[in-house]
């Protein structure tokens, strides 16, 4: 697989709102995504969950309202209100607003309908600016034969001794790191071969300044605003 043509385009670290910007909104709704987009964020994150009948909403956690969403319908999704306000958004909802964002970080989590999923994230969003990742090694592995067009990136917790064999057992072509475990050897490593490093776990400026420090090519924070403005700073 090419690199997307616009991975060369980029400024030095890729800025992206992790489930959008979250200041005034709770995570992984429409609210927070628009708020992310007026920030001017290079990406989006977001996750992506099944239900029980075969659809796509975006919510981080795998039970909602006491339930694990794999066995609600898409009614009771429907009904939940986040905050008791805010509508836990559908896939499409989602892409409706964010397919033609500069990037789109896609999150796999209880994801079970590849083909449905893949499906609608080609009618939806510009698959050529989009990255599907996961912590399931085995969904990013089947991505890669699914949609081998699609760029893909591994998500770990559990440290990166072993980051370059990670990725290359799943053919990603990018990783998402810990802070903590953020290595300068390790990343020049993933580097040579050719694998872009993000860091996820960003919350706070203090998490930033650490992850900044390292030869990473971008954020997925809860604070892009704090990314932005150091990444000016810096002229990266």
């Amino acid at each position: 697989m090419q690199w997307p043509y616009w991975i060369n385009n980029m400024k030095k670290i890729i800025n992206i709102a992790h489930r959008g910007f979250t200041r005034n909104f709770p995570d992984n709704t429409l609210e927070s995504f628009r708020a992310a987009l007026e920030l001017g964020v290079d990406g989006v994150e977001f996750d992506v969950q099944e239900t029980a009948d075969g659809a796509f909403f975006i919510f981080h956690d795998d039970d909602a309202a006491g339930k694990p969403i794999a066995t609600m319908t898409s009614d009771e999704m429907h009904e939940i209100r986040v905050k008791d306000k805010y509508l836990v958004p559908t896939l499409q909802q989602t892409l409706e607003l964010l397919g033609h964002a500069p990037i789109l970080i896609v999150e796999l989590k209880q994801v079970r309908s590849l083909d449905k999923f893949l499906k609608i994230l080609r009618s939806y969003a510009d698959v050529t600016r989009t990255v599907i990742v996961s912590f399931s090694k085995e969904l990013i592995a089947r991505m890669a034969d699914l949609a081998p067009d699609i760029m893909r990136a591994v998500i770990t917790n559990t440290g990166v001794k072993n980051a370059d064999a990670i990725t290359q057992s799943t053919h990603s072509m990018a990783i998402g790191m810990a802070c903590r475990d953020l290595n300068n050897d390790v990343i020049s490593r993933l580097h040579k071969d050719g694998t872009m490093v993000f860091v996820w776990d960003c919350t706070d400026a203090d998490t930033v300044h650490r992850a900044l420090k390292f030869d990473i090519d971008g954020v997925i924070s809860d604070v892009p605003d704090v990314v932005k403005q150091e990444a000016q700073n810096s002229g990266g």
